[in-house]
């Protein structure tokens, strides 16, 4: 067996960046009802005092929010927010009307009754659909909040975010993008804190001596040329048990884990932009530029040099167009 892992989830948490970021804050008064719909973007919301009432395509009940609580549709569902579940609700598009969905700002919404304030917000991932964490996370997550208020780190981050979003200063929409990395992260952390370990797919992995080992390797080293039989020796296991246990736990067989880490790290260099081709090939471990061009853009979809240049032209990752085929 290998000495004690390193931390893979932050080794998976570096390489998801948020690409773009739109703001807002909507000042609410009973009767309210928004209804938003399925988006490639994912979202956030705070409620900073009031109540409402959530409903989430695919989830069976409404959920009850409270004054300081967070909530995170990471997959962009389709969700309808309002002050009651008999009141009527009204698409976005409608209430924002030309200013579009993200136009910033404070919009206004509703009548005169009990006032509610929410935040708002909706990001891209750069290269989304190759991420094994992103796509362990359920439609909703919901992070509670403590005695009527938002979890302590959330009010400083929202103030900044708020701060810099309404600023014309250079770098501001960078900055932006930034918090919204680490709100992420904290939306992940809430989502590990509340959730059995049962139910928390890929991330479950991670916990399991022998496959976490296995996990940690493969990221430390993806240089090397790794094959079932030499990740299930390293982690003192069997073959045919080590591949049936990985795949149980993570999803996939371990090559194509192997592969789409590979590729992971292959793109977040690209966007970074400081190493050649054949740098990243052997970084990556392939023998030759070509050979690591053919697996980039069979698997992304797009040659390398054709995603850095997008990552470049648009500032939002090739990864926002380029997708997975496998």
């Amino acid at each position: 067996m290998e000495s004690a892992p390193m931390d893979v989830l932050t080794d998976v948490l570096q390489t998801v960046r948020v690409s773009s970021v739109c703001y807002g804050r909507v000042e609410l008064g009973a009767p309210w009802g928004i209804r938003v719909a399925k988006s490639d973007a994912a979202s956030f919301h705070v409620l900073l005092r009031g109540n409402a009432w959530l409903e989430v395509e695919g989830l069976s009940e409404p959920v009850a929010l409270a004054s300081g609580d967070l909530f995170a549709l990471p997959h962009g569902h389709a969700h309808t927010l309002r002050d009651s579940p008999e009141t009527a609700a009204r698409p976005l598009e409608e209430i924002v009307g030309g200013e579009g969905a993200c136009a910033g700002g404070t919009l206004k919404v509703g009548g005169n009754g009990a006032a509610a304030t929410l935040v708002c917000g909706a990001f891209q991932f750069e290269d989304r659909r190759n991420n094994p964490l992103l796509s362990v996370l359920p439609p909703l997550v919901l992070i509670k909040g403590e005695d009527g208020r938002a979890v302590h780190w959330l009010e400083p981050t929202l103030q900044f975010m708020a701060c810099e979003a309404a600023s014309a200063r250079p770098g501001a929409q960078t900055v932006v993008s930034r918090l919204a990395d680490i709100l992420f992260i904290q939306i992940v952390r809430g989502f590990l804190s509340s959730t059995p370990e049962s139910q928390r797919g890929w991330l479950r992995a991670l916990t399991e001596p022998q496959i976490g080992a296995a996990l940690s390797l493969i990221h430390q080293d993806p240089r090397q040329p790794w094959t079932v039989a030499t990740l299930a020796t390293k982690v003192g296991m069997s073959r045919s048990t080590f591949a049936g246990r990985f795949a149980e736990l993570v999803g996939e067989p371990p090559l194509h884990y192997v592969t789409r880490w590979r590729m992971q790290r292959a793109a977040s260099l690209l966007r970074e932009g400081k190493a050649t081709l054949a740098d990243i090939a052997d970084r990556v471990g392939y023998e030759s530029e070509a050979a690591f061009s053919k697996a980039f853009k069979r698997w992304v979809g797009a040659a390398p040099g054709a995603y850095r240049k997008a990552s470049r032209s648009n500032g939002a990752g090739a990864g926002s167009e380029a997708h997975a085929t496998h």
